[in-house]
Formats: C-alpha cells, sequence, structure tokens
C-alpha cells in the first residue's frame, strides 16, 4: 500500500507540473544583474569578439564605470588593474579572455 501511495503521489506530481507548464505561457524573463562580474564578462568577452546586444549596455557600462585615478587624474595602468580584479571575481571567466578583453577595453575611458 505505502508503495502505490508514494507512485500515485509521484505520477500526481508530475501531471500537475507537466500540464502547467504546457496550458499556460508563461513568459520568464531574468532580470540582468549589470554588477555580476559574470554578467559584465560575459558582455565583455561577446564586445571583444564583435557582438553587442543591448541587454549589455548596463553591464558594459559597469565595466567602464570602473575607473582608478592618481592625484586626481586617470590612471590607465591603476584602471586596467581594477577592471581586471573584478572580472576575475567570476570563477567560471576564462583567463585568457579576461586578458583579451582587458588588453582591448582596459585602459579605454568610456
Amino acid at each position: 500500500m505505502k508503495s502505490f501511495s508514494k507512485k500515485f503521489l509521484i505520477l500526481l506530481t508530475l501531471c500537475c507540473f507537466s500540464s502547467s507548464s504546457f496550458s499556460n505561457e508563461i513568459s520568464y524573463e531574468p532580470s540582468i544583474n549589470s554588477n555580476d562580474p559574470c554578467t559584465v564578462f560575459i558582455c565583455m568577452a561577446g564586445k571583444v569578439k564583435g557582438i553587442s546586444s543591448s541587454e549589455c549596455s548596463a553591464p558594459t557600462k559597469k565595466f567602464f564605470s570602473i575607473v582608478s585615478k592618481k592625484h586626481g587624474k586617470f590612471n590607465g595602468g591603476r584602471t586596467s588593474n581594477a577592471r581586471n580584479g573584478f572580472l576575475g571575481q567570476c570563477s567560471i571567466a576564462d583567463p585568457s579572455m579576461i586578458n583579451k578583453i582587458i588588453s582591448k577595453f582596459g585602459t579605454l575611458r568610456h
């Protein structure tokens, strides 16, 4: 009896989930966290490859907002290091791609 009720519960659960997923068209749009290093990494990697999308405008802005100054003036080397450190916080980021991003955009003002 216990086995039957467990199987019934599993079957009922599957039916409920499958019927709700097919009967309703639920639109799920995840929000993009532009402060997340991985989001910024993905967008900047696309930018290196010449791919640009509207979803990446805020993460790209975040990348270029990372600016270091020395004596009140923009310092390209320090900015590059700070941006590199930020992207390095993403555990899935490929270090060679981070280097390409930094080589191309690390010292740029935006």
